[in-house]
């Protein structure tokens, strides 16, 4: 039989925690844990939009009302509660020079004003910070007012190196609410980035990621090109990202059917965005990290704007 080391009596609750934590079970060694790490370690934190059938904001909900699974498994949801904390969200903007989404983007920053900081990417070949991460209402409205007419870029940029930047980005900030919104009006994507990458980059970034795609002929037409199966695979790639990056990360892809939807569709964004509850939820140590996640309300009529990838922690 394996003999037992008898475990240091601590006194207070921390030191309850700090006992609990100390050793490893499977070896017998007495391996150090901070208090702060087996807590982290058991918990993680979503943002999630709850909405009724006219996608209106509820607004009334508690933990008792949201269930959530991992990998198929049960977690317990100890709180869920408005999200207050400011916001970092990265505006990325592929609009061909057309200043298609200045006057939205102004109006989704005015809904957000006092609530987050705000940084603006433009793709022009490149994307290019124009704007700083700042709350300074003064500073980012000079920035989108830089972004009226001005010269296209018919051949398309580089957006999923924008989404990237920004995630990594976010992730040295260590951002308590990371967002980022991109904003393109279609075109060819000649990034070299593959799709899956980026999606890791905005999954460890725990960044939503929010997309408003205006894509129509007039607004910019498919380049040509000398190595067209070049071109169709960055394609793919975007497209992914723009996809599934959105929905797993807990955000939405809204697909402009008509330029005079981008005010609606930008001021929902915001909205959406304001509205999100902060969840948090217990979850047992793993030695493999979960990937699926499936958030639900057990209220009639309402439904959920939720990550379906876990969090990383």
């Amino acid at each position: 039989m394996k003999r037992m080391t008898p475990i240091p009596v601590v006194k207070g609750l921390l030191g309850v925690v700090v006992c609990a934590s100390w050793w490893a079970a499977d070896s017998g060694v007495a391996t150090p844990v901070s208090a702060s790490q087996a807590v982290a370690a058991s918990e993680a934190v979503i943002y999630v939009t709850a909405i009724d059938g006219r996608n209106t904001p509820v607004a009334d909900l508690t933990a008792a009302d949201f269930a959530i699974k991992e990998d198929g498994d049960a977690r317990e949801v100890i709180s869920a509660q408005a999200a207050t904390g400011p916001m970092q969200i990265a505006f990325i903007v592929d609009d061909n020079g057309s200043g298609l989404f200045r006057y939205g983007l102004l109006k989704c920053a005015e809904l957000l004003q006092g609530r987050a900081e705000l940084a603006l990417f433009v793709v022009t070949g490149q994307a290019t910070k124009i704007v700083d991460f700042t709350a300074d209402a003064r500073v980012w409205a000079a920035g989108i007012g830089r972004l009226g007419v001005r010269p296209a870029t018919p051949e398309g940029g580089q957006v999923l190196e924008g989404v990237s930047e920004a995630a990594r980005e976010l992730r040295r900030r260590e951002a308590r609410r990371p967002v980022i919104v991109v904003l393109t009006v279609g075109g060819e994507e000649h990034s070299t980035q593959q799709a899956r990458d980026v999606l890791d980059q905005l999954h460890a970034s725990r960044a939503i990621l929010s997309v408003v795609s205006a894509v129509n002929p007039a607004l910019r037409r498919p380049a040509a090109a000398s190595r067209p199966a070049d071109l169709l695979d960055s394609n793919f790639q975007l497209d992914q990202v723009l996809g599934d990056g959105s929905r797993e990360s807990g955000g939405r892809r809204r697909d402009a059917l008509a330029t005079q939807a981008l005010l609606t569709d930008l001021q929902e964004i915001a909205l959406d965005l304001i509205a999100r509850y902060e969840v948090t939820y217990r979850r047992p140590q793993q030695k493999r990290p979960p990937q699926r996640l499936a958030v639900s309300v057990n209220r009639r009529g309402v439904s959920v704007i939720a990550p379906t990838r876990a969090p990383a922690r």
